[in-house]
């Protein structure tokens, strides 16, 4: 059992785990530009979350998933000590940092991911490689929509909080957690990386 620190004002008190955690890491974008639209130079199909100008190299073979590239090793080592520590803060009995997919999205203007989780994972690393200004957030829905389903919560956007996203921006959260981003309003496009970690 956890002693909760005295507050020094009276409001609200945040006594369970944080479900986001948010970091910086420079990405090489010229070192990984190339490799990047290679990646979706192999598509054969896109993704069913994908939605208007949008595109997933989700359904690349293994061998060639972004976190084969020797472009993004040093990432990689700094990904597993950043996640092995959150899930030590988790008390987890145990962990052991294990890669199951990732892939890159590019958004071009318009281009939006609908809402998903990601199943069989512990957690998932949101990577922003190239982010333009005004190329779309990540939005999440409050994991205890179902137990607020009694409540009188009109409308329904109260659910969701948006996060602002920058590039070298990495997002580390459950994969329960509902997720979707919102349109690119730019006319760059967005790439971001993700990486499911079982």
């Amino acid at each position: 059992m956890r002693l909760i620190k005295q507050l020094p004002d009276y409001g609200p008190i945040h006594i369970f785990s944080p479900t986001i955690w948010k970091y910086q890491y420079k990405f090489d974008w010229q070192n990984l530009e190339h490799k990047v639209l290679t990646s979706f130079s192999q598509l054969q199909h896109n993704s069913l979350l994908e939605k208007g100008n949008a595109w997933s190299t989700v359904g690349l073979p293994a061998n060639e998933q972004p976190h084969n590239w020797l472009e993004l090793k040093d990432f990689l080592e700094w990904l597993k000590i950043t996640t092995t520590g959150i899930a030590a803060s988790l008390y987890f009995q145990k962990f052991e940092f294990t890669i199951t997919n990732s892939w890159i999205n590019k958004h071009s203007a318009s281009g939006e991911t609908i809402e998903h989780n990601h199943n069989n994972c512990s957690f998932v690393a949101s990577c922003y490689l190239k982010c333009p200004e005004n190329s779309g957030n990540i939005v999440f829905k409050d994991p205890l929509e179902y137990h607020k389903s009694h409540w009188p919560i009109f409308p329904e956007e109260h659910l969701y909080d948006e996060v602002p996203v920058y590039t070298f921006d990495v997002l580390i959260f459950p994969g329960y957690l509902k997720h979707f981003v919102t349109p690119n309003l730019s006319n760059d496009d967005r790439y971001v990386l993700t990486v499911n970690i079982l």
